[in-house]
């Protein structure tokens, strides 16, 4: 059956799917670190005998770095918590912020369409019905663009261009904006050509300026943030061809901690609301990504997808095994890099492994050679299961 065949009922369906009930994104902060973090004496509640266990699960799998926080309070950090690793795709959740600021000056809009926006592509330009997807569109992984992207191989690159060639046969665009969901590259990317285009600044800097610095990130820099281009050896080895630039972060887990922290906040540090609530709340309501496909089309395995944030919530699962009784959000990388925000326990769990080099054409051709370390889903969970067992309020924590 053709790719379009299994996915005709989305048109349908999508607009016909009620939104996700909004649900309490933020959790209770009673305390922020100051300039560095400070690991108490005491974990009042926390079982000290089960974190041993964590810690030594976190010991004897390939992770690098782990950092737990708990109503503001570090708990553990276990692994070298300032190096800076390449992130990989949990730069999607870093650069929401910057999106909601932009949206909350006013110098973007949410339901702005890319034809507004002045946002085309080449090899081949966008069609005039794929530049009516808008901002939202884009957010939330739903443009229905299958253009080339950089920094894009495997199998979600492989469906994209299916349903591409799917379009150049049939002569029009088959599937409009927002009809469903597909992990999309393209998206990512245009986002970050946006965002500089309504800043005049580059990503770095600006996130340096307006994220980092207000809420006292220890280790980012400017140039902690690189892009891979059209030109890039690597990029040409998967013929891979778009005029927007990848983005990608190196972030320390202790700052990738403190970004977590900020979000269950409510975006507020402090006196200062650093990013807007209402924009908080909005981006982590999100949509099933099953939403529009039909019944014997494969699982997404990403629960829902909100801006830029995966959540996982009972009947919509981003990590099945850890089961939680209420939602939670996250951003995650390859090879296990996961940033989660628990706001019904309080709590945030940073984990990264030792991805490193950024996205160079050296470093790339020596994880490609060399390969690099990796933790696999079930690790993640088997881990942040175990820190939970260790929470004043595990009894509360895991489904029946």
């Amino acid at each position: 059956m053709s790719v379009r065949a299994l996915l005709a009922a989305t048109i349908f369906v999508a607009t016909a799917q009620p939104a996700v009930a909004e649900w309490p994104a933020c959790g209770r902060v009673d305390s922020l670190p100051a300039a560095t973090w400070k690991e108490p004496a005491v974990t009042t509640g926390w079982v000290g005998a089960k974190l041993e266990k964590a810690r030594n699960l976190f010991a004897a799998q390939p992770s690098a770095a782990v950092m737990v926080v708990h109503r503001g309070k570090l708990i553990a950090s276990w692994g070298d918590v300032s190096a800076r690793y390449t992130a990989q795709s949990v730069r999607k959740g870093l650069l929401s912020s910057l999106i909601g600021q932009l949206v909350g000056d006013g110098r973007l809009r949410i339901d702005a369409t890319l034809a507004q926006m002045g946002i085309d592509d080449i090899s081949p330009p966008l069609t005039a019905a794929e530049r009516q997807a808008t901002l939202r569109d884009l957010l939330m992984s739903r443009s229905g663009i299958f253009h080339s992207a950089l920094y894009e191989v495997g199998g979600w690159k492989q469906l994209r261009a299916e349903l591409a060639k799917e379009e150049t046969a049939a002569g029009k665009d088959l599937y409009p904006p927002g009809a469903f969901w597909i992990y999309n590259n393209w998206d990512f990317n245009a986002l970050g050509t946006i965002v500089e285009q309504a800043a005049g600044e580059q990503i770095g800097p600006l996130f340096k300026r307006r994220i980092a610095s207000p809420i006292g990130m220890e280790d980012f820099r400017a140039q902690d943030v690189a892009y891979t281009t059209a030109d890039q050896m690597a990029e040409k080895r998967f013929g891979n061809v778009s005029s927007h630039r990848a983005y990608v972060f190196d972030i320390s887990t202790r700052d990738l901690a403190r970004y977590g922290l900020l979000y269950m906040n409510c975006g507020r540090w402090g006196s200062k609301q650093v990013i807007p609530e209402s924009w908080v709340r909005e981006s982590l309501s999100g949509r099933d990504t099953r939403e529009g496909r039909p019944p014997n089309s494969q699982d997404t395995g990403f629960g829902d997808y909100g801006y830029l944030w995966q959540i996982d919530r009972p009947g919509s699962r981003r990590f099945p095994t850890l089961r939680t009784r209420e939602p939670f959000y996250l951003a995650t990388g390859n090879r296990g890099h996961v940033l989660a925000v628990f706001p019904y326990l309080d709590l945030v769990i940073a984990h990264q492994v030792a991805t490193v080099g950024g996205v160079s054409d050296a470093a790339q051709q020596k994880r490609a050679l060399e390969g690099s370390p990796e933790v696999s889903d079930d690790q993640v969970a088997a881990l942040f299961a175990a820190i939970i067992a260790a929470h004043p309020d595990a009894s509360r924590a895991f489904e029946p």
